[in-house]
């Protein structure tokens, strides 16, 4: 069977994976088998696949699979470390979701179930075959679980302050306003707010009590005690009086909920710890990234985890309108594609003779890579000259979300320093001055 490959369409979940078998052009060989998802299902689906690969004489093997959580890792693993299955030239292709679900809405009206949608995945494998061939990457992958596991936890912090946000409004409804403490989270603060009944006595004391009693729980921290004290006692007097019977919930809500930030909080240190510690030696990408300043071993491990090898960008064929062929990626089109491989490029909206004045930004892509680029670019328009005038003009055009539209474009500059070092393979270094 000359240049004929098997192809195998899986659809993931934590306890199953469903396959369908399918031929180059598109005959079916097998609609749909089960397997569970563990060690004892991938050695039945092995030798399935063995004998459907000697029985067709089969030149090689395909297998595409959604990229569903992590439900499709070991799997895939399973399956590209195997020697016998490796003898058959194994390509793995890793699916978007988004990608087969449109694809299944151009077909015939048809089941959603798990009987159909490998097929539709060995379908789509054979009609839209992906660019890039999936590979267990030993080496970054393990730094990726650190990093990705580090970005959960910020998420979850981030919602952790706000549900306390929300409580503190209740319980206290100008804190945030009147700001007695450069931040509710601070020690002194704290302290104040796991203890209702002793600051409840401040709201009628003497402001200069008040304030040496301040200066005093916060061990002469304060820069201003009688302006907080006088800032507290206005949040004191500007309170809703709850009843009872919610004060008590929201009182205790509050001293979990800090409790809570402070776990997440030490969870990260954590976290960050390992990511420090294992990036010391062996990865000279994270070190080139993080001669930038302002960016640390962390957001530098983020970005460079997450891009993996640069070449992997520019071993792709793209098409060239001036040559009327396909080609490879040019160098300094890298960047570009790294930046819609993150979301962080703006699609063309235009139809007819309809041009879109506004465009939206795609945000389809590895959320990961965007948010430690985005965190990595607001440090360094703190740090940077170029990057600040670059990010302040834009806040400047904005009319509207002018923070968050000023540093996803600076992003998207930083982006073009990012790739450049690392396909260059070298540190940053700051342009000389020019003499006046």
């Amino acid at each position: 069977m000359d240049n004929q490959r098997l192809l195998v369409g899986i659809d993931f979940s934590k306890k199953r994976a469903d396959l369908a078998l399918l031929k180059s052009d598109g005959e079916l060989l097998i609609r749909h088998r089960a397997f569970t998802n563990t060690q004892v299902g991938f050695e039945q689906l092995k030798q399935l696949l063995l004998q459907s690969l000697g029985e067709q004489g089969f030149s090689g093997l395909d297998v595409a699979g959604e990229a569903t959580s992590y439900y499709w890792l070991p799997l895939f693993m399973a399956i590209g470390q195997d020697p016998e299955l490796a003898a058959h030239d194994v390509n793995l292709f890793l699916l978007n979701p988004k990608w087969v679900r449109w694809y299944k809405r151009s077909q015939p009206s048809n089941h959603k179930n798990d009987q159909m949608d490998p097929q539709y995945i060995g379908d789509y494998l054979r009609t839209h075959r992906p660019a890039t061939v999936w590979h267990y990457d030993a080496r970054w992958m393990p730094i990726r679980f650190y990093t990705r596991l580090r970005f959960h936890l910020v998420k979850s912090l981030g919602r952790e302050k706000n549900l306390f946000n929300l409580y503190l409004f209740l319980a206290y409804t100008t804190y945030d306003q009147r700001q007695p403490f450069a931040n509710p989270l601070t020690l002194t603060s704290q302290s104040l707010l796991q203890d209702p009944l002793f600051l409840t006595s401040l709201q009628e004391g003497d402001l200069d009590e008040v304030a040496e009693a301040l200066d005093a729980q916060s061990r002469h921290l304060l820069g201003d005690p009688q302006e907080s004290a006088r800032r507290l006692q206005q949040v004191l007097a500007e309170r809703y009086q709850l009843p009872d019977g919610l004060a008590v919930p929201i009182q205790r809500g509050i001293g979990l909920l800090i409790d809570t930030i402070h776990h997440l909080e030490d969870q990260i240190t954590q976290v960050e710890g390992w990511i420090s510690a294992m990036v010391k030696t062996g990865y000279p990408e994270v070190g080139w990234l993080r001669s930038i300043p302002g960016i640390g071993p962390v957001f530098s491990s983020g970005i460079a985890a997450e891009i993996g090898d640069v070449n992997r960008f520019l071993n792709v064929l793209v098409w060239d309108d001036k040559r009327n062929r396909k080609r490879p990626r040019y160098p300094h089109e890298l960047a570009d594609a790294i930046g819609k491989y993150a979301g962080l490029w703006w699609p063309d909206n235009s139809s007819g003779n309809f041009h879109a004045d506004e465009k939206r930004m795609s945000r389809e892509g590895n959320a990961y890579l965007r948010y430690y680029i985005l965190e990595a670019a607001d440090r360094m328009r703190q740090r940077l000259p170029r990057f600040a005038q670059y990010y302040r003009h834009k806040y400047d055009q904005a009319t509207h979300h002018k923070h968050k539209r000023a540093l996803v474009l600076t992003g998207r500059k930083a982006l073009n320093l990012m790739v450049a070092l690392l396909h260059h393979q070298e540190p940053y270094r700051a342009k000389e001055v020019q003499p006046t």
